[in-house]
């Protein structure tokens, strides 16, 4: 007898299942990819003003919990594709509305952050099912120190700031990345619903004899 799989237990431990492709190039993609990096640049315009009040834009604290809750999604539903137009659309606006004194070094940050997300995603996800709760915290981490440490050498060369305090902006951005993670989960397990993503095959039912 065939025996169904406990989806009540797995409902928020693993994501339902998409096609993943590490370089899509269709026009739905594109698109869709356009629209995310537009919202998370007009987040970001908001959160990076409020890092320049709290820190002088040297740590991004706030920006740190925002930035995962699009960039991972995009980097993990449309591959490099999705990384790399969310993670270079923020920086274009910022540099023309010099948001902060770090934006020209943003195109090399953000990207840092997505694209290590795309090939973690492509490594690491079955083609039988959704990426599950530790997965997607594990590639955020990731993702998320790639990106603070692509910063703190921002800092170094753009502001002179000295190692040791690049060093402890890595360890506090950590744990907002983190933090922000588990958001990113929740945005995901929505955005799988909407129809933007396209839905993978389900893992079959165990059968026992």
């Amino acid at each position: 007898m065939s025996q169904p799989t406990n989806t009540k237990q797995s409902k928020w431990t693993v994501l339902p299942n998409w096609d993943f492709s590490l370089l899509p190039r269709d026009t739905r993609t594109i698109i869709t990819c356009v629209f995310l990096g537009l919202s998370m640049a007009v987040i970001l315009q908001i959160t990076e003003r409020l890092d320049l009040a709290l820190t002088g834009g040297s740590i991004p604290i706030v920006s740190a919990i925002v930035v995962c809750a699009i960039w991972v999604p995009s980097a993990a539903f449309f591959g490099l594709t999705g990384a790399l137009i969310t993670a270079w659309i923020n920086p274009i606006i910022s540099n023309l509305t010099a948001s902060q004194p770090m934006a020209p070094f943003l195109f090399l940050t953000n990207a840092s952050h997505t694209v290590p997300v795309a090939i973690l995603v492509w490594l690491m996800k079955p083609k039988h099912r959704g990426l599950k709760l530790w997965e997607v915290v594990l590639i955020g981490q990731v993702g998320g120190l790639f990106d603070a440490l692509m910063f703190g050498v921002g800092n170094r060369v753009i502001l002179h700031l000295p190692w040791d305090f690049i060093a402890i902006q890595v360890l506090i951005v950590q744990p907002a990345y983190l933090a922000g993670s588990f958001i990113t989960y929740g945005i995901m397990r929505r955005l799988l619903k909407t129809g933007l993503v396209s839905k993978g095959r389900t893992e079959q039912t165990a059968v026992v004899i």
